[in-house]
């Protein structure tokens, strides 16, 4: 693959129209366990490159989730996590206690509301960023405890392409790719892409485009993904919405909310109530097969591998 071509293309590029989710709330077909225990389905908002607005996108979309069914945020940005802070929480303990075995799973658990918890990760915990294999396992370990506890599960990764951050996209039901209309978030996407795909070629991810000006905007950049994806590794991710440049976002963030809670009739707030309907009316054509399994299973692969 010519990567400058991929570049040239993500800049200019054209392609057909893809087409766009309907809108709609269903709960997913949970998997059972040869007890008949349900686990959670799961959904990891990714992007390549920091600074697109995943924790933005992980808190409105939990918002939404737990009007559902009962819900957990993991902060899988072990290092410099920040998902709490949208909750307007101040965790205790965190990943970094689980890590340690200082701390079991329940124990690390922060309460949100009453039908939405989190844990946290590290923030400014070096080691956190590059964790071994049996403190991955641990993690593993911890989250299928967990899973049957909640009918929703949703993973705020970490940036880039490391393989600690392509393992949690790997093992959840759903990916949802965040990027933003900038040449290098566009083609930060799509390197992020083309590690998922080789890690798990199944992978169906979704993608959404964040603060653009305008839908003509959005709708180009997930074109010019889209092409991109389809010349280079004959995979078409499959743009769902665009979320518009909104000061309402800001504002929440500086409130320590989401904006569907802060402004539910704000620009950004519409909008991200429409992603999270396709969302799980994604989750509810699956049948979740467990964050914590699915994770366990490709940690213990890729040891052997190694």
């Amino acid at each position: 693959m010519n990567w400058e071509q991929a570049c040239r293309l993500l800049r200019f590029g054209r392609s057909e129209g893809i087409p766009r989710s309907k809108d709609g709330l269903a709960a997913p077909s949970p998997s059972r366990d040869l007890l008949g225990v349900a686990r959670a389905a799961s959904v990891c908002v990714a992007s390549g490159k920091g600074g697109t607005g995943k924790s933005v996108m992980t808190a409105s979309l939990a918002s939404k989730f737990s009007a559902v069914g009962r819900s957990l945020i993991l902060d899988a940005d072990m290092g410099i996590g920040n998902a709490h802070i949208l909750q307007g929480v101040s965790p205790e303990r965190s990943f970094v206690e689980l890590v340690a075995g200082t701390a079991g799973p329940r124990e690390i658990v922060s309460r949100c509301s009453a039908t939405l918890d989190l844990i946290a990760a590290g923030s400014g915990v070096s080691n956190m960023a590059e964790l071994s294999t049996f403190e991955l396992h641990r993690i593993a370990e911890a989250v299928e405890q967990l899973e049957t506890e909640y009918q929703y599960m949703l993973v705020d990764s970490a940036a880039g392409i490391s393989n600690q951050t392509v393992t949690f996209a790997a093992a959840a039901d759903v990916v949802l790719v965040v990027t933003t209309p900038a040449v290098t978030a566009m083609t930060d996407a799509y390197a992020f892409l083309k590690v998922l795909y080789r890690c798990r070629p199944d992978s169906a991810p979704l993608l959404v485009v964040n603060r653009a000006h305008h839908e003509d905007e959005a709708h180009s950049v997930a074109q010019r993904i889209e092409k991109v994806c389809g010349r280079f590794l004959d995979r078409h991710p499959r743009w769902i919405g665009w979320v518009p440049t909104d000061d309402a976002v800001i504002e929440s963030v500086n409130a320590r909310t989401s904006v569907v809670e802060h402004n539910p009739n704000a620009p950004a707030a519409r909008a991200l109530d429409h992603i999270a309907s396709v969302v799980l009316d994604e989750l509810g054509s699956l049948r979740a097969r467990g964050l914590g399994r699915s994770l366990m299973s490709r940690v213990v692969r890729t040891s052997k591998l190694a």
